[in-house]
């Protein structure tokens, strides 16, 4: 398959709570067309369309992860599919120590995908049983456990490069008593 030189296809996957949110916003910051929990057996035909789009869309993230469900066993099959078939695409794995991942599940009082009813440290067991083998195909792995978000934000800059045709905004607010609030937009 023949592909134009400016375009990438990142796949961003990796831990849940690991900071792929995070990552997908500043990719998309980065000019990135952004699709969240795209079944993983799509993926091939995404990508192709995508490719083929005469550079309307270049810049493509998919992120996938186990809120797939059954869908996300395919994953790996799907990925050495494309291998075979010569589709380029990088894979970003996103990552947290056990530790980690528990405090901010607990900021967020919200439930994990591997352990809806069960013990939050088992759901993170059985999570990273089953990335293992995607882990290892990863073309880079991110570690937020101790990265601010400026800190994540200058790792996607670095590997994802400068935002293309994005000017930079400067809101300015300004307050009088005598005046009501005047805003501009430079």
């Amino acid at each position: 398959m023949e592909q134009d030189n400016a375009y990438r296809f990142v796949i961003v996957t990796g831990m849940s709570g690991g900071g792929k949110t995070q990552a997908c916003r500043h990719l998309e910051d980065l000019g990135f067309f952004c699709v969240d929990n795209l079944p993983p057996v799509f993926i091939p035909k995404f990508a192709e369309l995508c490719a083929h789009s005469a550079g309307h869309i270049a810049r493509v993230v998919l992120v996938v992860d186990t809120r797939s469900r059954e869908f996300f066993d395919t994953f790996l099959h799907v990925l050495k599919e494309m291998d075979k078939a010569g589709q380029k695409y990088e894979l970003l794995f996103m990552d947290a120590t056990d530790e980690t991942i528990i405090r901010r599940y607990k900021e967020t009082r919200r439930r994990h995908p591997m352990a809806p009813s069960a013990r939050l440290s088992d759901g993170i067991r059985r999570e990273r049983e089953q990335l293992a083998r995607i882990r290892e195909k990863a073309t880079y792995i991110i570690d937020t456990s101790t990265l601010r978000k400026a800190e994540l934000k200058k790792k996607i800059l670095a590997l994802f490069g400068q935002a293309e045709g994005v000017a930079m905004g400067i809101n300015v607010l300004s307050f009088g008593f005598k005046h009501e609030i005047g805003r501009a937009h430079v």
